[in-house]
C-alpha cells in the first residue's frame, strides 16, 4: 500500500508533466498520459508487474513529443523521465526501469520491449487508442495534421496503416483481451461510416435520373 510520502512524491511528478504536456496536441496530452496509466495499473495487476513503475512511466511516456532534440520522442522522453525522476529522489532501480519502459514503448527507433514493465507500458498506450476513446484521439489528431476523413492522408488510413495492426504487437494476454471488443467498435464505426456515404452517393445519382 501507498504511503503518503509516496503518493506527494507522485502528485510533484504529476505536477511537473503537466508543464510539459501542456505544449503538445490534444492527443497526447496529460489526460491520454493518465488513462496509459490507468490502463498500465490494469495489466499490472493482472500480469504482477510494478505497479509504481508502470505509474511512473505512463506519465512520463510523451513528455518529449515537442521539442524532441534527441533521434525520436521516446528516447527524448526517456532522458527528461530520468533527469526528473532523479531530481524528485527516486532510486536509480526505479530510474532506469522507468527509461527502459518509456524508450520501448514506441518501435520508431527499434527499441524492442523487454521487461514486463515495458511490455505493459507499450500494451497501455496501444489501448487508449482503440474504442471511443481511440477514435476521439483520432479525430484530434487529424485536426492538428489536417487529415481528411478517408482517403490519401486521412484517418481511415491512419487507422488502417497502424491502429488496426496493433493488436499482432500486444504482449501481454490481458491488453488482448480488453483489445478486441474495443477494436470491433472502431470496426462498427468504420463499417458504419461508408454504408452511409454510398447511401448519400446512390441518393445523389438517383437524384440525377
Amino acid at each position: 500500500m501507498e504511503t503518503t510520502a509516496s503518493q506527494d512524491k507522485f502528485q510533484q511528478i504529476i505536477q511537473v508533466a503537466q508543464g510539459f504536456y501542456s505544449r503538445k496536441d490534444r492527443a497526447h496530452d496529460l489526460e491520454h498520459a493518465l488513462r496509459v496509466r490507468e490502463w498500465g495499473k490494469k495489466l499490472a495487476q493482472a500480469e504482477g508487474a510494478d505497479t509504481a513503475v508502470i505509474e511512473l512511466a505512463a506519465l512520463l511516456h510523451d513528455i518529449g513529443r515537442s521539442g524532441a532534440v534527441e533521434k525520436t520522442h521516446a528516447e527524448s522522453s526517456a532522458s527528461l523521465a530520468v533527469t526528473i525522476l532523479q531530481k524528485n529522489g527516486y532510486s536509480e532501480d526505479v530510474v532506469q526501469q522507468v527509461k527502459e519502459a518509456i524508450i520501448s514503448h514506441s518501435r520508431e527507433a527499434g527499441h524492442e520491449p523487454k521487461t514486463l514493465e515495458a511490455k505493459i507500458l507499450y500494451d497501455a498506450d496501444k489501448l487508449d487508442f482503440v474504442g471511443a476513446i481511440g477514435l476521439a484521439r483520432l479525430f484530434t489528431l487529424a485536426g492538428a495534421e489536417g487529415w481528411t476523413l478517408v482517403g490519401e492522408n486521412s484517418c481511415e488510413e491512419f487507422y488502417r496503416a497502424k491502429i488496426s495492426t496493433y493488436r499482432e504487437h500486444l504482449f501481454t494476454k490481458t491488453a488482448k483481451a480488453y483489445f478486441d471488443p474495443l477494436f470491433l467498435y472502431m470496426e462498427g464505426f468504420w463499417q458504419e461510416l461508408h454504408a452511409e456515404r454510398l447511401k448519400l452517393s446512390l441518393s445523389g445519382q438517383a437524384s440525377n435520373v
